[in-house]
């Protein structure tokens, strides 16, 4: 018997940046607007948070001290267009859910960042619908309200 397919978390918005731009903003500067004193293992420990936007690069969080602590995996990455990881910040990697980023042109200075959280039937469990149900609202917070106003939302959307 299959395991029932949990709907993936899908969130999308338009910033006044080119594609290059935003997915730079989104990738290499992650540690500038990622709110880690509450979404993140080490809250007022975490120094950055780092993404290394290759496949098979990490994404983690480094504390002052130097402790390193993996949030997922880079499986592929088509810069600028798309890249996508696992992601396993409070769980085991084994039941990592997975994280996809698309960037589109909507013009020279205007692109469409989407955002989908997928593979929830890897957590194992009952534990599954409740994470997609958080981070479905997580998102819309960090991803929508921080990346947004830090890459800049676009006007008229």
């Amino acid at each position: 018997m299959n395991a029932p397919i949990i709907p993936p978390v899908v969130k999308s918005i338009v910033v006044a940046r080119s594609v290059g731009d935003a997915f730079r903003l989104y990738t290499e500067e992650l540690g500038k607007w990622w709110p880690s004193n509450t979404h993140s293992l080490g809250e007022d420990k975490v120094a950055t948070v780092i993404m290394e936007a290759h496949a098979g690069g990490r994404i983690f969080e480094r504390w002052h001290d130097g402790t390193e602590k993996l949030w997922g995996t880079v499986l592929d990455c088509e810069a600028p267009h798309r890249v996508v990881h696992t992601w396993h910040v409070s769980t085991d990697p084994e039941h990592a859910s997975e994280v996809e980023l698309r960037f589109v042109a909507l013009g020279p200075a205007r692109t469409r960042v989407t955002l989908e959280h997928r593979q929830w039937e890897r957590m194992m469990g009952p534990a599954a619908q409740g994470a997609r149900d958080g981070y479905d609202q997580g998102w819309e917070g960090v991803f929508v309200g921080r990346f947004g106003q830090y890459a800049g939302l676009a006007d008229g959307v």
